[in-house]
């Protein structure tokens, strides 16, 4: 199996951050595909972002094990999408994390990530990504009511879950809306909805028709 090039494992990262306005996105990455960076894209110049952080998850709870590719793949699989990107880095944060007994059941939880990553980085801005189709859902992830209140957050279009990501009940538990630009300033938490990205690409039609894409 190719092994995977130990810079990207960026568990310590550079306190150089600091000060910086950071995305992050979190996911399964099963695997990474060009719609994860578009998203990433448009969110870095919507959000005035300067650098946008992939974080692969080693385990996803709300996806079966059984179709999930093997952690080390997944990792690959977005190394090799980012490419060579200065302000966009793949980590294997929540690997340390899991490494490090911090989740509980041993599957990834957003909000110890972000948790631990803010108390990293005390003086970096971090705004969470998220697709339409994840904002469906959010109501359901653990502490959701906690994540909105700890981290602006900014939901990045798929054209296939827009009206279902608007009317749903997640939007109750998120602060005021705001355009992309102004999250991440002030005290009172905020979420901005970017209608700029529209590739229907994802990681399911890709792992149903591998030789399509």
């Amino acid at each position: 199996m190719k092994r995977v090039n130990k810079t990207h494992f960026l568990s310590r990262l550079s306190r150089q951050i600091r000060k910086k306005r950071i995305g992050l996105m979190g996911g399964s990455f099963n695997p990474a595909h060009q719609a994860h960076h578009e998203i990433a894209d448009v969110a870095r110049k919507e959000a005035n972002l300067s650098e946008v952080w992939w974080l692969v998850s080693a385990k996803n709870p709300f996806k079966p094990d059984e179709n999930m590719m093997p952690f080390e793949d997944r990792l690959i699989s977005a190394i090799t999408i980012a490419g060579d990107k200065p302000w966009l880095k793949v980590l294997d944060y929540e690997c340390q994390l899991q490494r490090a007994n911090c989740f509980p059941n041993n599957r990834a939880s957003s909000i110890i990530t972000i948790s631990n990553l803010r108390q990293q980085f005390p003086a970096t801005t971090f705004i969470w990504i998220m697709g339409a189709d994840n904002l469906i859902q959010f109501i359901h992830w653990t502490d959701a009511h906690k994540i909105s209140k700890i981290v602006d957050i900014l939901v990045m279009n798929r054209p296939e879950f827009t009206y279902k990501a608007l009317s749903s009940k997640s939007i109750s538990i998120l602060g005021n809306r705001c355009s992309p630009s102004c999250l991440g300033s002030g005290l009172n938490r905020k979420w901005a909805y970017s209608f700029s990205t529209r590739n229907t690409l994802s990681a399911t039609k890709i792992r149903q028709n591998p030789h399509s894409y």
